[in-house]
């Protein structure tokens, strides 16, 4: 599975991921996406078959529900705490968790989300 990391999380996250293996891209290193609207990181992330990695529950939530009651699809939703511990070690435990759901989902989460548990 890949992923694309919304703009509001931390770009170590990337980092970390990308040292295990994964392909995670994040939308602050791509020019083509910083500052773009929620439903534009959805569609770009479905193009790309990148599931969306946020805490910005109450906008991605509506917009992927949007896509399928229209029969379209999503490349899949992983939901993060919106208030969490912001430290270097709460950093690294979020990469970690979020890294198990990559590597249990090699096939990605097309159409579903996953959540990660509050730290």
């Amino acid at each position: 599975m890949k992923g694309l990391l919304d703009e509001q999380l931390s770009p170590q996250i990337t980092l970390l991921l990308r040292q295990a293996g994964y392909d995670v891209v994040a939308v602050a290193e791509r020019d083509d996406l910083v500052g773009s609207s929620d439903r534009i990181i959805l569609e770009i992330a479905e193009t790309e078959e990148r599931s969306v990695i946020t805490n910005n529950v109450k906008d991605f939530r509506p917009l992927a529900a949007e896509r399928l009651a229209q029969g379209g699809t999503h490349a899949g939703l992983i939901l993060l705490p919106s208030k969490r511990t912001r430290t270097r070690a709460a950093v690294a435990m979020l990469a970690g968790a979020i890294e198990k759901l990559l590597h249990d989902h090699p096939d990605g989460l097309a159409g579903s989300e996953r959540w990660i548990s509050p730290q």
